[in-house]
């Protein structure tokens, strides 16, 4: 990767940090997967990536080694490769980007339980069933955000990517 490169990884992974820290204590707000899936849109897909892999590490090695956390680093990578993976096709089809967001964002509640299954099946089913009420609850805010924010935020950025090369 180039130094730009680089630096634009950076700077997505610190915005990915900033994002997550903030919306972390109001419950059901994650606007990690529609930040993920905007950059996505934007930047290169190796750039995303690693943004979110960096996010993922430094949640992890800031907040401590839980299974959510460690979750987070195989989730937030996967997410940015299938959401850069799409891009041709989201790009031609923007009106279900809310939709596609909102699936995403219920996932990650989804996926985020699994890894309980370490201790006990019964326990993690019952993560997932408790889940689903917050999972639902934070597709839908996902959606709102994508529905009103999407359109704007991705012009910034492409003309912020335009000018900064």
């Amino acid at each position: 990767m180039s130094t730009r490169q680089l630096t634009r990884t950076a700077i997505m992974a610190a915005v990915l940090y900033a994002i997550f820290r903030m919306f972390a204590d109001i419950l059901y707000l994650e606007l990690i997967t529609f930040s993920l899936l905007l950059f996505a849109l934007v930047f290169e897909r190796r750039e995303v990536i690693a943004a979110a892999g960096i996010f993922a590490l430094l949640q992890l090695l800031l907040h401590g080694i839980m299974l959510w956390n460690i979750a987070y680093l195989i989730i937030f990578p996967t997410y940015a490769l299938l959401f850069s993976l799409s891009r041709n096709w989201l790009r031609k089809h923007e009106g279900i980007i809310p939709f596609y967001c909102a699936c995403f964002s219920f996932l990650c509640g989804q996926l985020v339980d699994l890894p309980f299954l370490l201790f006990d099946a019964r326990v993690t089913m019952l993560y997932v069933l408790m889940g689903m009420k917050t999972s639902l609850i934070q597709a839908g805010l996902t959606f709102i955000a994508a529905l009103f924010l999407y359109e704007p935020l991705f012009h910034v950025l492409t003309r912020i990517k335009k000018q900064v090369g």
